[in-house]
């Protein structure tokens, strides 16, 4: 009974330990965006001005199940940034601009290895920003950051160190949203697509 007690503990660590096991620096794991839908697909879109519209901040490749809190600052350019939500019951301690240092009350539980933790509401104006060029959001550390290393981070339990969160697009340099940019879908003129269809009929 002592071995077979032993081997079921010694399989639950060999099968069940692989999650944990992962480099926590690896910045291809924990990753923090913003996405066009909940689903954490898309950053990349095109909107008109003065319309308001809502993206959503997505960790995803968790290799933790719970998330208890998490910090980041979101810098905006050409692009206003009409509020920020943080989801579930929690205070956000973040007093700087576009910093949030969100504490949670209950644990969000990663599902598939991701958890929406917000959503933003944001507008490209057309009295204040430049309509022909590119608004991207950024992603970046706090001022006075949980790690180290200055990236923004995700309690995996309460009480914890914390872990590094990458951004989900390359580094903090990068834009996780760009909206009217080169990779927005191209528009459709109607007297084209009358052509196109014309060669199915």
């Amino acid at each position: 009974m002592r071995k077979m007690v032993i081997i079921c503990v010694l399989a639950a660590f060999a099968f069940g330990g692989s999650a944990f096991a992962q480099d926590p620096n690896d910045m291809d794991l924990n990753n923090i965006g913003i996405y066009l839908n909940p689903a954490g697909t898309g950053s990349c879109g095109a909107i008109d001005a003065d319309i308001p519209f809502t993206v959503f901040v997505v960790l995803t490749r968790l290799t933790n199940p719970e998330v208890w809190g998490w910090e980041a600052k979101f810098s905006y350019e050409n692009i206003l940034a009409l509020g920020v939500t943080p989801y579930g019951e929690h205070i956000d301690a973040g007093s700087r601009e576009g910093e949030h240092i969100v504490g949670l009350s209950e644990p969000f539980f990663a599902m598939g290895g991701m958890v929406v933790v917000a959503e933003i509401d944001l507008m490209v104006s057309g009295a204040l920003n430049d309509v022909t060029q590119p608004s991207n959001v950024f992603i970046e550390g706090i001022y006075f950051p949980l790690l180290p290393n200055g990236q923004p981070a995700y309690l995996e339990a309460s009480g914890s160190d914390g872990v590094a969160l990458w951004q989900a697009i390359n580094g903090p340099e990068t834009p996780q949203l760009s909206m009217n940019c080169d990779c927005a879908p191209v528009a459709i003129e109607a007297s084209s697509w009358g052509n196109v269809k014309s060669l199915y009929r």
